[in-house]
């Protein structure tokens, strides 16, 4: 007999993800509890950074450069494909992930913006290296008909997680500071990469891999037309939303003059509604496919910078945090799902790869093209409008690309 919290918890599971194979929920239970882990660790560090960097001085240029350095591991994930040949996917993943999150107990040492930024771009490299290893675990670990419920599920966890530990967070920064949650982040961090570190292959989700090739990367690119077309996408989707991304703390602390409690308030609507939002992803995922799921946070996506043109108090950024909650979930879920979808069979490293070095490309050149504008003096509400457009381009954009049918 099961004991009656264990009973409890499985009703839950079963009513807002439903039920899956024995082997699939073991996996999911193995992330449930990484996610609980690394939820602390998103809550004590990645959520408050940028404004931590704003107010240690750094100005909109160090800001853009921050932004450009959570994506500098995805720009050279490809190179990953080398030592993949070398080693297995999940171990790669979790020593990378060690290290990277270990990293931030330098950060409690560190209380300068430029050291700071230096720290960011090592952890980055090191957290997002893994990305065509990360796509090839969840292929293994859960098949296509169970695999946006059960993605959704653990994500549901770490939202859970964050939406708890957020406003706590930053009540803490604004009592002692960062350096003591940076600690206690690395730890959080590290035991999240050990415990995914038992997760394991489930029958029927395995398919032959190919030994992974960077040599395959052009030749993918130039023959999958498809393929091609959704890297466009992703590319003028990204640069509409990531060139607005520095200016962000800049409203919120120059403009608006908010305190870190009052942004950890504001984090906490965008995580409640961002733990919301995969109590449907899931399901919509599996039942329209990652392609109808990407778009549908794209169009959400467009009324974050919108927001940032009239806001003159910290309610009026209210609708940018709720949309961010929602298209945050769909987003991730849409990109990790959909490039396994639309790989060819036995190359979803290498398609993994060409999208995260896509992503980080673009993810680098549109910061610097966002503080550049408002270098030159363009004002703030013209670069919110150039970033809307193009989202709404990639999204209009999306809709030429043919869905794969959803597992």
């Amino acid at each position: 007999m099961q004991p009656f919290p264990v009973f409890i918890l499985r009703r839950i599971e079963r009513l807002f993800v439903g039920s899956y194979p024995a082997p699939v929920r073991a996996n999911v239970h193995i992330e449930l509890f990484a996610s609980f882990w690394y939820g602390l660790f998103f809550a004590a560090s990645l959520t408050f950074f940028p404004v931590i960097l704003r107010r240690l001085g750094a100005t909109p240029f160090e800001l853009a450069l921050y932004v450009i350095f959570s994506y500098i591991g995805q720009t050279l994930s490809p190179l990953s494909l080398a030592l993949l040949r070398r080693t297995s996917p999940l171990r790669f993943s979790v020593v990378a992930w060690s290290c990277g999150r270990g990293l931030l107990l330098c950060g409690a040492l560190l209380t300068g913006a430029p050291w700071l930024l230096a720290l960011a771009a090592l952890f980055w490299i090191a957290e997002a290296l893994p990305s065509p290893a990360y796509a090839h675990i969840m292929q293994q670990i859960y098949p296509p008909r169970y695999r946006g419920r059960a993605m959704s599920a653990v994500r549901i966890g770490v939202a859970i997680v964050v939406l708890v530990a957020t406003p706590i967070a930053g009540w803490a920064l604004d009592r002692f500071g960062h350096q003591p949650l940076f600690a206690l982040a690395a730890i959080f961090g590290v035991a999240s990469s050990l415990v995914f570190s038992r997760v394991r292959p489930v029958d029927g989700a395995t398919e032959p891999a190919s030994q992974p090739a960077l040599r395959e990367l052009l030749p993918i690119v130039r023959r999958d037309r498809r393929f091609a077309l959704y890297l466009l996408v992703l590319t003028v989707y990204g640069f509409g939303a990531v060139m607005a991304l520095p200016l962000y703390p800049v409203v919120q602390v120059s403009r608006l003059q908010l305190s870190y409690t009052t942004i950890g308030y504001l984090n906490l609507v965008q995580s409640i509604f961002w733990l919301a939002g995969f109590f449907i992803w899931g399901r919509l995922l599996d039942r329209y496919g990652s392609l109808w799921v990407l778009r549908l946070s794209i169009l959400l996506a467009v009324f974050v910078p919108l927001t940032y043109v009239w806001a003159g108090d910290a309610w009026m950024l209210l609708p940018a945090f709720i949309c961010q909650g929602l298209m945050q979930g769909g987003f991730e879920l849409g990109i990790t799902t959909g490039v396994i979808d639309l790989a060819e069979r036995g190359r979803v490293m290498e398609y993994t790869a060409l999208q995260a070095a896509t992503i980080g490309v673009r993810g680098m050149l549109a910061p610097l093209l966002g503080a550049l504008l408002l270098g030159a003096g363009v004002p703030e509400t013209l670069v919110f409008g150039v970033a809307v457009g193009l989202v709404v381009i990639s999204w209009m954009m999306l809709g030429a690309i043919r869905s794969p049918q959803p597992g």
